[in-house]
């Protein structure tokens, strides 16, 4: 029964890393897109999924070869994370801004006329495809990031490479199953409420995008300085 308690363990602490602070504001500033409950939600089991993918690919040679990854590469991937984070910030604010205000320019008469005018109707900048395959490199870079530290947690907590192997597979998982949690019992439903109301949804949007800004930029001013030493 040892066994059962170690991956349950592990399964407990993958949710627990699902909820770490960049994993929640690039999750949610992905789904602050949506307005639909499951499509929404989805969102977050696609990062979930990429974020198991380098665990997997990383953490069991790892494992295996029982090697670590130097500090520099994780920092370095870390400022990779801190600067993605900034790039969908930035596109976010930019969004709301570019749907809010449109700026037209027309002739009548062979007179040109330039004007900014509110929009009166909301289309989606990015289809859910393509915003899919963007939230699931997010997790892709976000699990290579964690991927050297996971491996090592394994092998401390496991008394043999095979428990440790299933150990990194379910804290994988788990990471998976408490993101899609997350955006589906929280998230989501958040913004289906506010999806009838154009002004609470642009709200919303400008928060996370500015979250995820201020974060990426906290994440590189505290790394960076590690990098360059």
């Amino acid at each position: 029964m040892d066994w059962l308690v170690l991956l349950g363990v592990a399964l407990f602490l993958g949710v627990r890393h699902s909820l770490d602070p960049d994993h929640v504001v690039a999750v949610s500033t992905l789904v602050s897109e949506e307005r639909r409950l499951w499509p929404a939600a989805k969102l977050g089991f696609i990062w979930g999924i990429g974020h198991l993918i380098p665990i997997a690919l990383v953490g069991l040679p790892l494992l295996i070869l029982h090697l670590e990854i130097p500090p520099f590469f994780e920092g370095l991937v870390d400022t990779g994370v801190g600067i993605l984070l900034i790039l969908l910030g930035v596109t976010t604010l930019w969004k709301v801004i570019k749907e809010r205000v449109h700026y037209d320019v027309h002739s009548h008469d062979e007179t040109i006329h330039a004007h900014f005018h509110r929009p009166g109707h909301h289309h989606p900048t990015v289809k859910l495809e393509r915003r899919q395959w963007i939230t699931f490199g997010f997790g892709l870079v976000h699990g290579l990031a964690g991927s050297g530290a996971v491996a090592v947690l394994a092998m401390q907590a496991s008394p043999s490479l095979e428990m440790a192997i299933f150990w990194l597979l379910i804290f994988g998982l788990g990471t998976a199953l408490g993101m899609f949690a997350m955006t589906l019992f929280i998230a989501a439903p958040a913004l289906a409420m506010a999806s009838k109301r154009r002004m609470i949804r642009s709200g919303i949007r400008t928060m996370t995008g500015l979250v995820s800004l201020f974060f990426g930029s906290y994440m590189i001013w505290t790394i960076l300085p590690e990098l360059l030493k």
